[in-house]
């Protein structure tokens, strides 16, 4: 079951061409992901804390349909992968209402990176698990 994040399309998030410009998608994905985190127990404060950082190391947008201002879009965050210093994200976007359409997909590698010491570590223990358990079975 997928984590679920609420966004209200803004007008000055919309382009030229009427549709999300694709730098907001990565804003709203950045923001579904510490809600996601902060659910499993690991939230920007518990990161913070520890000096840690997770970084975004590859992103990719599939667009497939457009949502436009004051629409309603869901973020469904699932956990696609987990390496030794990295986890990857898929975020659908969905058009929320009676006939939800997913609109665009993006999945997102993040490396944990360690601020003081300015290189890449392996992933926590505790955080590996949490979101081993939250992706269910499998």
């Amino acid at each position: 079951m997928p984590f679920h994040y609420p966004v209200a399309v803004k007008f000055s998030e919309i382009d030229h061409a009427g549709i999300v410009f694709n730098a907001h998608y990565l804003t709203w994905c950045e923001d579904a992901k510490f809600a996601y985190l902060d659910s499993v127990g690991f939230g920007p404060y518990w990161f913070a804390a520890r000096g840690l950082v997770a970084l975004v190391r590859h992103a990719e947008i599939d667009w497939v349909a457009s949502l436009r201002p004051l629409e309603h879009a869901d973020i469904r965050v699932s956990v696609d992968r987990l390496g030794t210093s990295s986890f990857t994200l898929r975020h659908e976007i969905w058009r929320a209402g009676p006939q939800p359409i997913r609109t665009a997909t993006c999945v997102i590698t993040y490396v944990w990176f360690d601020a003081a010491a300015g290189q890449k570590r392996p992933l926590d223990e505790g955080f590996r698990a949490a979101l081993a358990d939250a992706s269910g079975p499998g």
